[in-house]
């Protein structure tokens, strides 16, 4: 299975959905800041997504966190503030580890990461429309299935 991960686009949605429409991804994981975004570009490439509110984000656009099963694995999907996300990844590892996740995927940097710690990954898919230096624009790639797991972050 093939999931494109996309967050913090602010908005800004028409790179990223030229991109992903040309690898054509079987389904999306959105890490908030602007949550209809998410909505958008799932429904232009027609497959279903989960996603999350950011800080930026109203409440009632989405939950906080998602635990979600795909390929035989399980993914923590936050946007990352309520962890501290910009301060350190310690809080945020931790709670993956006690939802039993096998991958946290989460935004709120707009600087991309792909790092895997005592069998957890932590996965941040950047920002395609504002990355923070020295970042350039991204998202990630992951490919699942029952036995392997591998997150790719590509620059756009």
């Amino acid at each position: 299975m093939k999931i494109a991960v996309v967050g913090d686009t602010h908005g800004k949605i028409e790179k990223i959905k030229k991109e992903l429409n040309l690898i054509k991804p079987d389904y999306l994981f959105f890490t908030g800041d602007y949550y209809p975004d998410g909505q958008k570009i799932s429904r232009s490439l027609n497959i279903n997504f989960t996603g999350v509110a950011g800080n930026c984000d109203p409440r009632k656009k989405g939950l906080s966190e998602e635990i979600v099963e795909k390929a035989g694995r399980k993914f923590l999907v936050v946007h990352g503030h309520q962890y501290g996300v910009k301060r350190g990844l310690n809080r945020i590892f931790y709670r993956g580890k006690e939802a039993g996740a096998d991958m946290v995927v989460f935004g709120h940097t707009h600087v991309a990461c792909a790092e895997k710690i005592d069998g957890l990954w932590l996965l941040n898919p950047g920002s395609p429309s504002q990355p923070r230096l020295p970042d350039r624009a991204s998202y990630a790639i992951i490919e699942a299935d029952e036995n392997s797991l591998n997150p790719v972050i590509i620059r756009i």
